[in-house]
């Protein structure tokens, strides 16, 4: 059987070999005189012809010896009475060419560049009615071309049972606004053209190609006349090759051949995109990587004539050999030659064929079968084993098959799922709905499309899908498929991303603020010590009784309290710690537990809910109990004098970063046990918008209030290390956790002893020197020292103390220095006056809490800090710790 079959093979290619060898190509030799040819274009410059620009610019037609003329087409022009009358040798012209043949006119096809043709029928989409076939058009407008062109058009609708009897035909303008402007109801267009256009324009479309309904024409093809092939076959034959080297070239460099039309061709004044669209377009009709460019079927021109005679053209009698150019020798003939050889190598063929045929038929029938059955089974393993889910639905919506990956994704079983209606997957309700509105916007296929899916435990599931309609054999439309690719954990990292650049925009808003805070509250606090210094120089020398008394003491009640208004703001920068140790959290509720009844008011009820055995925090103890007061007061206004329930609660718990990330200030936090205090009520609660600014400064909902309460808050949570959470809903309450590291190890902070009023029973004598840029200040300190028998030098700035100080260093009892100054700051001053005396005591003043720079000057022996805006007694009881005292056994009165 080997034997035979390598026989039979041996005869089919000495066959090959001898027809081969007898019709080999006889070289034809290129004309190089330059002879002048014209090709007529059917149509104005566009990328339609983009192969014929290419042959021309590269060469091509140079290189036949040929100087070629590309003349522009148009309506007006009537290019196969050109070809004929000997004015043109070669058009661009389509299937038509069939037609002119029948009427006896010489015209040959040197080639057929589209193998489909770019006709088709548009209809607007969105005017009320539904075109699904071409049967639709019944009784409507229909705008073609007149000659030949229209042929593809009408054998499809014939097929469909349309006459032209059943529309009304109307001459074409070429104009797509026609259909735009509603003046026809279909319009025959050119695929690589008009759609784009449509597109432009935003309006919808549906397209009719006759290619999708089995009407198969060829498109543009290369028109030359007997008489060319027959007086000038060289030329024919040249102009053939270089024509088709040129389509090659343009349709393997689309972007170059675009830029060529742009430049040289352009005279429909396209843009780029437009050609590209167009060039994508026609390379699917030219077929380039399955059909040879150029290709001409004869069985499929006569399958073109039975079309033709089936619309009432009588195309007969057709000379074939003479309508269709051979670039070869006619293969008829060598079959001729060769019959006998031929003859011999079928009949070998078709033993072997039939011995073959009768002794695999049944295992063949069976080997199929199963290979079916395999690929259909491999298919669905492919389909089962992807990451991604496949789904396909019907029209109703219900699924009628997944893959397994579904289970994966949302917990269902494939055959739970079976003949579920997808809408019941759908987390939200109006999710389906929306799908479907953009499948239909995407003209069918949607791509990358996010939706949330309904787990089986009724968790939300983030899916991206691709998915388009499916269609039978008749282009309807018979269901839905896609496939589902889950997105969750993209989803959680854009959150967080989004969480997190939040959080870097509060910490920068809040830092920003923190410093204009800071600075509005050092400036403050020197016009402070001025007003409140010289409101108790001018009480010290008025009368007990009279209104002069009593208006300096409002002065010094309005100025105290624009002190506490201060040390809010510095709360809020973040730098209004002063006297900072382990506290209690518990201990400060219980010592102001009758205050917060009197804050909260009568309508409210307070719920206290303290952890026993409260861990330790390190903090400032009257900065924390503010803290307290800020967040009942808080809770009570949001009651708005209705009843209502405020609840307080202490307690510890265990943070990782992963909690840090939707807390407010946690960016530099580490993980660890945090003592929290709690502040719960129902009263109006907050929406979004609130939320976001409840913490800038000035910023309130009430009528009356400076909008800094909560603002100090968060710098108070700021300054101790700590971090807090918000979560309100708009008429349910709201609940502020503020969260503050907690101490491992701490030991009870003994009380402060209270003195009552501070007495002196000692006389101050000596000099002073006060440091302090502010005028104000100076003035008012060297007025209340001096009222107590001290000798006074000031100096502005840090220069002039040291200059002062190197004079009259053995005269200076001690010095008053300033921490903020400009020109030398304190802390410079400070080494340099101690660098000279270091015997001499030195007070550091300050509005901010300086905790970091006492502690550094305390090793270098520091004697004391007094805060601004300080008081008459605050600085006199710092000076008298100096032990300063003389002899003399006078009391000093520090009472208002």
């Amino acid at each position: 059987m080997r034997s035979f079959m390598a026989l039979s093979f041996m005869v089919i290619l000495t066959l090959w070999a001898s027809v081969a060898n007898a019709h080999s190509d006889n070289g034809v030799v290129a004309n190089n005189d330059g002879e002048k040819v014209r090709l007529h274009l059917k149509w104005k410059h566009q990328f339609q012809f983009a192969g014929y620009y290419m042959a021309f610019e590269k060469g091509y037609y140079a290189a036949e010896g040929l100087n070629v003329e590309l003349a522009e087409g148009g309506p007006s022009h009537s290019l196969m009475e050109e070809l004929m009358q000997g004015q043109t040798q070669y058009i661009v012209a389509d299937t038509g060419a069939l037609l002119h043949r029948a009427e006896g006119k010489p015209v040959v096809v040197l080639a057929n560049i589209f193998q489909h043709s770019p006709v088709i029928l548009l209809m607007r989409s969105d005017q009320g009615v539904s075109y699904k076939t071409p049967a639709d058009l019944r009784n409507k407008r229909v705008m073609v071309q007149g000659g030949y062109v229209t042929a593809a058009t009408l054998a499809v609708l014939k097929k469909f049972g349309i006459n032209e009897s059943d529309y009304v035909r109307l001459p074409s303008s070429f104009d797509i606004q026609d259909l735009v402007n509603g003046n026809t109801d279909a319009f025959s267009a050119y695929s690589t053209n008009e759609p784009y256009l449509m597109k432009q324009m935003g309006i919808p479309f549906t397209m009719f190609k006759p290619h999708d309904y089995g009407i198969d024409f060829y498109g543009d093809a290369l028109i030359t006349s007997e008489n060319e092939v027959n007086q000038h076959p060289e030329r024919a034959a040249a102009f053939r090759r270089a024509s088709l080297k040129g389509w090659t070239y343009a349709l393997d460099h689309i972007d170059e051949s675009v830029e060529v039309i742009q430049q040289k061709y352009n005279s429909q004044h396209k843009s780029t995109e437009h050609l590209l669209f167009e060039a994508r377009a026609i390379r699917d009709l030219v077929f380039p990587d399955i059909v040879p460019v150029g290709e001409s079927n004869r069985q499929r021109w006569k399958h073109l004539a039975g079309v033709f005679n089936g619309l009432g053209y009588q195309v007969d009698d057709i000379n074939w050999d003479a309508f269709i150019y051979q670039a070869e020798p006619d293969v008829a003939s060598a079959l001729w030659i060769y019959r006998y050889w031929i003859a011999v190598a079928l009949l070998c063929t078709l033993v072997l064929l039939l011995y073959v045929y009768t002794v695999q038929l049944r295992s063949g029938i069976r080997k199929r079968t199963a290979a079916l059955e395999q690929v259909g089974s491999e298919y669905k393993d492919i389909l089962d084993s992807m990451q991604d889910a496949y789904y396909r639905a019907d029209m109703d919506g219900k699924i009628v098959w997944v893959s397994l990956a579904c289970e994966r994704q949302l917990g269902f079983g494939r055959s739970e799922l079976i003949g579920v209606p997808l809408h019941s997957l759908y987390y939200d309700e109006i999710g389906r709905e929306a799908f479907l509105e953009a499948l239909e916007e995407s003209g069918g296929s949607l791509q990358h499309y996010e939706l949330c899916l309904k787990h089986k435990d009724g968790s939300r599931v983030w899916v991206e899908v691709n998915s388009q309609y499916c269609h039978d054999k008749d282009g309807r439309k018979m269901g839905i498929e896609g496939n589902v690719r889950n997105i969750n954990e993209r989803k959680l990292a854009e959150r967080e991303s989004q969480e997190l650049t939040g959080q870097l925009q509060q910490a920068q808003k809040m830092e920003s603020i923190g410093v204009l805070a800071g600075g509005i509250a050092h400036d403050f606090n020197n016009l402070l010590v001025g007003m409140m210094g010289n409101a108790e120089l001018a009480m010290l020398d008025a009368p007990e009784q009279g209104e002069t008394r009593y208006y300096l003491q409002q002065i010094f009640k309005a100025s105290r309290k624009g002190a506490d208004l201060v040390r809010q703001m510095l709360a809020y920068s973040g730098q209004g710690r002063f006297a900072m140790g382990e506290q209690n959290l518990n201990e400060m509720i219980q010592d102001v537990s009758d205050l917060l009844e009197t804050v909260i008011g009568k309508h409210a009820r307070l719920h206290q809910q303290l952890m026993e055995t409260l861990p330790y925090v390190y903090g400032d103890k009257n900065q924390l109990t503010q803290l307290i007061m800020n967040l009942m007061t808080n809770a009570s206004e949001a009651l708005s004098g209705k009843p209502g329930d405020i609840t307080l609660r202490t307690g510890v718990r265990s943070l990782s970063s992963q909690d840090f990330a939707a807390m407010y200030m946690a960016t530099d936090l580490q993980a660890g046990d945090f003592v929290y205090i709690e502040v719960e009520d129902n009263g109006c609660g907050m929406d979004a918008q609130t939320q976001e600014r409840i913490f800038d400064p000035f910023f309130t909902t009430k009528e009356t209030g400076s909008g800094l309460g909560l603002a100090a808050l968060l710098g108070i949570v700021r300054s101790h290390n700590g971090t807090l959470t918000l979560n309100s809903e708009l008429g349910r309450g709201s609940c502020f956790t503020v969260y503050l590291p907690a101490l491992t190890k701490c030991e009870p902070v003994e009380p402060e002893k209270l003195t009552g009023e501070f007495v002196v029973s000692v006389s101050l004598r000596g000099t002073v020197l006060v440091v302090d840029d502010e005028e104000a200040v100076r003035s008012v300190a060297s007025r209340l020292l001096q009222h107590e028998g001290l000798q006074i030098i000031t100096a502005c700035d840090g220069e002039e103390a040291v200059e002062l100080f190197r004079k009259h260093a053995d005269e200076i009892a001690f010095v008053l220095l300033d921490l903020t100054m400009p020109v030398m700051d304190g802390e410079q001053t400070f080494h340099a006056l101690h660098g000279i005396r270091p015997d001499t005591p030195i007070l550091l003043s300050s509005g901010f809490s300086a905790k970091e720079a006492v502690g550094r000057l305390q090793h270098f022996g520091l004697r004391g800090f007094v805060r601004k805006p300080y008081t008459r007694k605050a600085l006199l009881e710092e000076v008298a710790r100096l032990g300063l005292a003389r002899t003399s056994k006078e009391d000093l009165d520090f009472s208002i």
